[in-house]
């Protein structure tokens, strides 16, 4: 049995979760690409800071750019699409990707912003 909206707007509903989905997918492409340039912002910060084996000389960017990091990353994504399979509504499941967006923004601006503050 098809798991059928019954409430108003379904295709709109629709729309909605499958873009935040996609904007979920961009945003982990944007993590990924700032993971996969950790050498080059490690040689950045090897000029701007020379005493510190740290990124940045932050405990936190050389935290969240890393690929562990990454790995939780994908993982936080990887669950957001499974949910799309478990028979929630729309509703709930817009909810949800919205959510979960929020969280892989702020984690991405977290790790972006020690790089490019001092960077700049």
């Amino acid at each position: 049995m098809a798991n059928r909206d019954l409430g108003r707007f379904p295709r709109l509903k629709t729309l909605c979760n499958l873009l935040l989905l996609l904007l979920q997918l961009v945003t982990v492409a944007a993590y990924w690409g700032m993971v996969s340039a950790r050498p080059s912002y490690m040689a950045i910060s090897q000029e701007l800071y020379p005493g510190s084996a740290r990124l940045m000389n932050s405990w936190l960017a050389d935290t969240l750019v890393s690929m562990p990091a990454m790995l939780v990353v994908g993982a936080i994504f990887v669950v957001s699409v499974a949910k799309e399979f478990v028979g929630l509504g729309k509703g709930r499941r817009i909810q949800l990707n919205a959510l979960t967006l929020g969280v892989l923004l702020v984690v991405l601006y977290m790790a972006a912003s020690p790089l490019y503050v001092a960077a700049a």
